[in-house]
């Protein structure tokens, strides 16, 4: 019967899709309004008790998508927000499996594997996982830096996760957002040893970076080149700061019990 009434909601859900994605994304919206927090931190046992419109959601981006409907899902900006909003709602679902997860979804003999490689979860009509949509439908598909200030991994160093959905009409503004937000938080300077402090996700993922600064068109691009585009004018990170990169912070990003 569980069955039954699964593909009767898939069914359900597919024929309302012409109501328009943003209604859709709207969901996720309202979830995200109501147990997340202003820090990014999440009440997952709240929503683990009360999880009836992100049930409707997850089983939304189970039925549609930019492969199985494409006319659903032109232009670059309705694919990625549904994209990216698709990770966020993803990650929350394998925090909500695990019981919900109290310490971190990075626990395993390899670091992370088990969550992000090893879990399966479906979107768009196919079994995938988590680190093929950000790895290859995100990052390969849009090649747009921006995006690891909207991607969060459940994590306490992660960027902070917004209280809405990032919507196709809104995504650039919302992607410059976080990033801005993101750089503020997550880089610092220090004048006396002339030493820029980064997130590990400039590490882990600097190729991203330096791509599109030589896309740009810089000969010899350098993470600070990216990282200054996202600072004031007044605090720009001279372009001979040594780098290194903070320690990161895998803890699980809910909100005290």
């Amino acid at each position: 019967m569980r069955g039954l009434a699964a593909a009767c909601l898939l069914c359900s859900l597919v024929a309302q899709a012409d109501q328009g994605v943003d209604a859709y994304h709207a969901k996720w919206t309202t979830v995200l309004e109501a147990y997340v927090d202003e820090t990014g931190f999440v009440d997952y046992d709240g929503l683990l008790a009360d999880r009836g419109t992100f049930d409707e959601y997850v089983a939304w981006l189970d039925a549609t998508g930019p492969r199985t409907h494409p006319r659903r899902f032109e232009g670059r900006a309705t694919q990625l927000a549904f994209y990216i909003n698709a990770y966020n709602a993803l990650v929350f679902e394998g925090v909500l499996a695990r019981g919900p997860e109290r310490k971190s979804v990075w626990r395993g003999l390899i670091s992370g594997w088990a969550f992000f490689r090893g879990m399966d979860v479906r979107l768009d009509g196919e079994v995938t996982n988590l680190q093929t949509i950000e790895d290859v439908l995100i990052r390969e598909g849009f090649a747009d830096p921006r995006i690891h200030a909207a991607l969060n991994c459940a994590s306490v160093s992660c960027p902070r996760l917004p209280r809405e959905a990032f919507r196709p009409a809104t995504l650039e503004a919302q992607l410059d957002t976080a990033m801005r937000e993101f750089v503020r938080d997550h880089v610092r300077f220090e004048a006396e040893s002339g030493t820029a402090y980064l997130s590990k996700i400039f590490d882990w993922f600097e190729e991203d970076f330096l791509a599109f600064e030589q896309a740009m068109g810089h000969p010899d691009p350098a993470l600070i080149n990216y990282v200054n585009r996202y600072r004031g004018a007044d605090a720009q990170i001279p372009a001979g700061a040594r780098v290194r990169f903070m320690d990161y912070d895998k803890g699980i990003n809910a909100q005290p019990r």
